[in-house]
This record gives structure tokens, sequence and C-alpha cells, in this order.
């Protein structure tokens, strides 16, 4: 299955990525940016919402490399600024609200991983606040960026193969990555491998059981394909750490559009 505008190769998903239940059931379809339609389901176990048919890995792979932070895309998404680089600027008042929130849990000095770190809004706040901060992000440009213009550290490549050491983080972030990951399971356990005991997980993700979600269906802001692949609400999210590691701390809702949900958690210790 191909999308004429921006070749979008699926595959059928034959079981939940969450829980590997075969009990999903059509709940919408929505547009493509760029042309085309995504159908999602939900799963009749644990509730998590997940395109299928969604983009296969290849796919995936080479569209967060080369085109997903383009300005060329970004504008078929709809953004105001295209140009994430001209974004920055007028993030860094959120950039400061995210980093309030992790040192309402964990203060520096401490290593901090920013898990999708595209322009490097976050970690710049970070460095700044005394953190040893650096990122990992799979699109070339903004590493480049990110290593250029703002002299930050930040590995090239998704999570699943970065060259990052374990047990070293005391505080990892993910802002609005966890619905992109197809295999969420596999992600957070490498992700919880690089965390040291006790250390802090802060993510956002969008929850597609919100009342936001519920009342706009397909004009939901949460529902983005071919890059939102998997959903998840206040149970699922909570499923996937305390399989994958994590002890949830507090989970709640009210984010900075209708429907997210900010989730902090606990590194296992052993």
């Amino acid at each position: 299955m191909t999308n004429d505008k921006l070749q979008i190769s699926m595959e059928p998903v034959e079981r939940c990525p969450l829980c590997r239940s075969a009990q999903g059931k059509e709940r919408i379809r929505v547009e493509i940016p760029g042309g085309g339609e995504a159908v999602f389901s939900d799963c009749a176990e644990c509730g998590l919402a997940y395109m299928n048919p969604a983009p296969t890995k290849q796919f995936l792979d080479e569209f967060y490399k080369n085109v997903y932070l383009t300005p060329e895309y970004r504008t078929v998404e709809g953004f105001d600024i295209p140009d994430p680089r001209q974004e920055l600027v007028s993030t860094t008042k959120y950039m400061e609200h995210v980093a309030n929130e992790v040192e309402d849990y964990r203060t520096p000095p401490g290593r901090w991983l920013d898990v999708g770190s595209a322009y490097g809004g976050l970690i710049l706040e970070a460095a700044t606040r005394g953190w040893d901060a650096e990122g990992i992000e799979p699109f070339g440009e903004a590493v480049n960026f990110c290593r250029d213009s703002l002299n930050l550290r930040v590995v090239q490549g998704d999570i699943a193969a970065a060259d990052l050491p374990k047990e070293a983080f005391d505080v990892i972030t993910m802002m609005e990555v966890l619905e992109h990951f197809d295999r969420p399971v596999q992600a957070m356990m490498r992700i919880s491998k690089l965390a040291k005991p006790g250390s802090l997980l802060m993510l956002t993700t969008p929850n597609p059981n919100s009342p936001a979600a519920l009342l706009t269906k397909g004009n939901w802001i949460g529902w983005k394909p071919p890059t939102h692949v998997c959903l998840f609400d206040f149970h699922s999210v909570r499923l996937l750490l305390e399989r994958t590691g994590w002890k949830p701390l507090r989970i709640k809702a009210c984010g900075i559009y209708p429907g997210q949900l900010i989730v902090f958690a606990e590194k296992t210790k052993r």
C-alpha cells in the first residue's frame, strides 16, 4: 500500500504493539497530510490505539532521517512556523516549564538525555541549569545544527541502535516522542537500560481517549499519520511503563494542547 504523495509503504499490524493481543477493532479513519487515509484500531485488551496498516520500519527510518523536520513537510502538516530553527526562540518559555517540572523531582548535577531532541531547545535549557545534557535525534540537519550552531552533544540515530552508555543518565525526557515508536515496548526497554536505577523519566504524548479526542473525533490534533503510530491513554501508558522497568510516579492531563498526557516515572531499582 503506497501513498502517492509521500510514498508511504504500509504493512498490516497483526497484533497490538503493546500487549500482543489480536483483538483489534477499527476505530477511526484520518486523512494523511499530503493525501491518503490512515486507519487506527483500538486494542480490546489494553486500550492502545494504533495505526493499522502502519508504515514499514524502512519508510519510518528514511522519513525521520531526511524528511520529518524539513520546512516543506512541516508546511504540509500545518505548522505556523515551518522552519523549526525559527521556532526555537518562541519555545523557550515551554522549555523552561519542562525543566521546572523535571526539577520538581530531580536537581543538577547529573546527566540528562533528551530523546528526539530536534533542534536542541530542551538540551540547551537543561545545560544552562547545570545539567550535563545531551540528545539523540534521527534528523541529520537538526543534529548538525545542534552541534555546529549551539555546541550541543547530539547523537544521530534512533534509540534502538544508538551508541549510548548503559545506566548512565539521571534524567531522560521524551517530549512528543512515544507516539512515534512502532515498537514501543522494545524502545522503552532500551531507554530503561540507559537510565540509572532511580533516575527520572518525563514524557508527553497524545491521549486518544481524552475528552478532547472523543469530542473532536477525526479533527483532534493527536491523530497525526503517518508519524503517530501508537497512542496511549492513562491505562496503556502505565502498563507500558510497568512492563519496561519504570515505576509510574504521576500521570496527568492538561498539557500544551487538548488531550496531552504528561508522565513522570522512576527507573526501577534492582
